[in-house]
């Protein structure tokens, strides 16, 4: 079997989902990073959209795919080893609402505004404008809550470690790379903090070796 090939920012939240996937599913994979960041004539903006927006490429027995959620589906679907989509149609069904809730929504307001403010922006060495973080934050708290009411009609009260039934789902594997940002952040730290339901999977998907061995890391 060839092996599956990754390419780019190492530092974005997509490339982390699909590393996640692959680490998950117990893949032979390596991973290919552009080297932008290193590169000169690249304006601040150009960089943010590049970490914030650019999408995962999978190159596989001669198919390439360009938008993650392609690739954690043929992840999921193509390889052996762990079920990361549940397969009740009613959790099946929420766990793709949860996963369109983080790419219309918490996308835009998490990543493109207060992480790409808070850490992306210093990290590139400009200066952040806390002022469009303070306006996003009433909205990435709605795609947070929306987030979490989805999961508690799949539990049903119950006090699971996962977004989705028992088991871990590319919902987990889509919304933990952003948490992870946010949870370096005062506004995400204090928007995830009031929720008991991502509270509690925060503090058990985190520790997951997976996260541990593919966790982005600026610096």
């Amino acid at each position: 079997m060839s092996e599956v090939l990754l390419s780019g920012p190492l530092n974005g939240t997509h490339v982390a989902a699909a590393r996640l996937a692959c680490e998950e599913k117990g893949l032979i994979y390596s991973v290919q990073e552009p080297d932008l960041l290193k590169a000169g004539g690249f304006r601040l903006a150009e960089l943010l959209t590049y970490l914030c927006e650019r999408q995962p490429t999978l190159s596989h027995a001669g198919l390439m795919l360009f938008d993650l959620e392609a690739i954690l589906r043929y992840v999921d679907e193509g390889f052996p080893g762990p079920i990361l989509q549940p397969e009740a149609p009613r959790d099946r069904a929420l766990m793709t609402q949860i996963m369109a809730v983080i790419r219309a929504h918490l996308g835009p307001s998490a990543v493109g505004v207060v992480i790409a403010q808070r850490l992306f922006v210093p990290f590139l060495g400009g200066a952040p404008d806390l002022n469009l973080v303070t306006r996003i934050v009433p909205a990435m708290q709605d795609a947070l809550y929306a987030i979490e009411q989805l999961s508690l009609l799949s539990h049903d009260g119950e006090r699971s470690e996962f977004l989705i039934g028992r088991d871990l789902s590319l919902a987990d594997i889509m919304l933990l790379p952003i948490a992870g940002y946010l949870m370096a952040t005062p506004e995400g730290k204090g928007v995830l903090g009031t929720s008991t339901r991502l509270s509690r999977w925060w503090i058990s998907l985190s520790r997951r070796a997976a996260w541990a061995r593919c966790k982005p890391r600026l610096g």
